[in-house]
């Protein structure tokens, strides 16, 4: 009975530890995703916010493009290049500065900085995240 007692705190103690970790994750990157957000004109960090490099050239990446808005993350110029190709792909009203759908840029521009932060680091919470974005995203 004593192993048995002790196998299953092991057991819920392990639970405990997945499910906290998981809380940690999930409140590191709803703050990242708040600080993009909230503060455009964010200062350069000292490391690729993707896929956390910080040796080489670090460069400012537009979340929804510089002609939309001026939420940015700090990247890595291989982050930078995939970010830029996956913009390349978005809807064509993403080049014409004065689109009225400059919030959907936003939320595409999330989706892709989740999903690329997920390939390179393998976090499930961004793969959540882009998932979960997408299944409501609309450029509309």
């Amino acid at each position: 009975m004593t192993s048995e007692i002790s196998i299953s705190t092991q057991i819920y103690d392990s639970i405990f530890r997945a499910k906290e970790t998981m809380n940690s994750e999930y409140q590191d990157a709803f703050d990242w995703i708040t600080d993009i957000i909230e503060n455009p004109n964010r200062p350069k960090r000292n490391k690729c916010e993707i896929c956390g490099h910080s040796d080489g050239k670090l460069e400012l990446h537009h979340v929804r493009g510089k002609n939309h808005g001026n939420e940015t993350i700090t990247v890595c110029q291989e982050c930078h290049e995939d970010l830029t190709n996956k913009q390349k792909l978005w809807d064509r009203s993403w080049l014409d500065p004065n689109a009225e759908n400059k919030d959907a840029f936003l939320e595409k521009g999330l989706i892709d900085i989740c999903e690329l932060k997920y390939e390179k680091t393998s976090q499930e919470i961004f793969k959540r995240i882009a998932e979960e974005l997408t299944r409501g995203f609309s450029y509309d």
